[in-house]
């Protein structure tokens, strides 16, 4: 049993304190606004841990972007601890994601005593197991992690321990690797996600189906994203389909916008980025799967003799990119899972027919969040579907085939 050192009644009413100055810093309210949960952000809360303490094991929370989830999840993982003086898990797909949410429980919870602890690959070995044992003898309140933490005996019990586990952006996990280690927990399970329909079977099978609790109503007015479709040409490459966006950045870039540009590969992204400087004098972010979280891991990697890109780390750059105003970031979809950005107004989708609908939908979900007009602009026509492999065999797939593709289309080499 964790005994935190304050009253529960103290640990809420300093988490409510907290609320207004957090709101504030994370520009979730514009100065002079009060901060408050919605309706729904309330109702969410009471019927989730009532369910909990009732016995009901597993959860959905289907919310959009941007309605206020993480807020939702903060005040059940609360009530779970104040309740059952243990510890709750909460698992993201990404490392960014992770780092997000462990700013923002360590600012709600500043001055109640509990503490926030971090695994993911991203920190040193010495902080792994400094954070591990803080979480066996009970002075880790909540543990946000990666999917790490379902990799190896060791990780997983801490989760199977926990006295809820949270699963934010479920649908971005592997159905293969990490979902099928979900199945197997005992513990209470709470999942979150904005499109549950291409996790619908396994959320299903675990019974989190049979108890959804869905957010519609968002926290502030918001303008809807202006979805614009650009036509491309078919095999132009990501950099050269970026002049088909012109007009979009520059007019953003003059409003002080925040504007990410997606690239479908890792290899993408750099000539995004070099492209972007060249044609604005302006220094670009980047954000891909193999770069290094710290200095500290980039080392690591080193003398793992792992490759890494760049010099600039990850935690470096989208810290550029969040202080900056105007400012870019080139990136795979790693931004689709969770990120919150203030102000970015403007997302541009290089290759966009080779993402699925979810993934769109998610990435369009990080632009617009205040009042202010925001575009989604997807250029399209330029690739196959997103499993040309599959897709070779419909004739709906050759109908877009370039032209003298049909009789050779399965000669192909390396």
């Amino acid at each position: 049993m964790i005994q935190p050192k304050f009253s529960p009644d103290e640990i809420l009413a300093r988490v409510d304190e907290n609320a207004q100055r957090v709101a504030l810093m994370h520009e979730l309210v514009q100065p002079g606004e009060q901060f408050t949960l919605t309706d729904d952000q309330a109702a969410a809360v009471e019927t989730i841990d009532a369910g909990l303490a009732a016995g009901t094991y597993e959860f959905l929370l289907q919310a959009p972007t941007g309605s206020g989830k993480t807020e939702v999840l903060m005040r059940v993982a609360l009530r779970t601890i104040l309740r059952t003086g243990g510890y709750v898990v909460v698992l993201a797909p990404t490392r960014d994601l992770v780092r997000q949410h462990v700013a923002y429980l360590h600012d709600r919870f500043e001055g109640t005593g509990l503490h926030v602890a971090e695994l993911h690959g991203g920190i040193s070995p010495k902080e792994r197991r400094d954070f591990e044992a803080e979480v066996r003898a009970g002075k880790a309140h909540v543990v946000v992690g990666s999917a790490m933490l379902l990799s190896g005996e060791r990780n997983w019990e801490l989760v199977d321990r926990s006295a809820l586990a949270i699963v934010d952006d479920v649908n971005a996990f592997d159905e293969r690797e990490h979902l099928r280690e979900l199945e197997d927990l005992d513990c209470p399970l709470l999942f979150a996600t904005a499109t549950p329909a291409e996790v619908k079977p396994f959320l299903t099978r675990v019974g989190a189906m049979s108890n959804v609790v869905r957010m519609r109503e968002m926290p502030f007015d918001v303008q809807p994203t202006k979805i614009h479709k650009v036509e491309g040409v078919w095999g132009e490459p990501p950099a050269e389909q970026l002049t088909r966006a012109d007009a979009f950045v520059k007019e953003h870039l003059a409003r002080g916008s925040r504007i990410f540009v997606i690239g479908r590969t890792r290899g993408d992204v750099p000539r995004i980025a070099e492209r972007l400087e060249a044609s604005y004098g302006f220094p670009v972010q980047q954000l891909r799967g193999d770069m290094a979280d710290t200095a500290e891991h980039r080392r690591r990697h080193r003398r793992k003799g792992v490759r890494v890109h760049g010099t600039s780390t990850r935690v470096e750059m989208m810290e550029q990119f969040r202080n900056g105003s105007p400012s870019i970031l080139a990136a795979t979809n790693l931004v689709g899972s969770g990120l919150d950005i203030p102000a970015a107004d403007l997302i541009v989708i290089t290759d966009a027919d080779a993402f699925g609908e979810a993934d769109i939908e998610q990435l369009i979900g990080r632009v617009g969040r205040r009042e202010r007009p925001s575009d989604a602009v997807l250029i399209t026509g330029t690739t196959f579907e997103k499993n040309p492999s599959k897709s070779m065999a419909s004739g709906r797939a050759r109908s877009f085939m370039p032209r003298g593709m049909h009789r050779n289309q399965l000669r192909f080499r390396r």
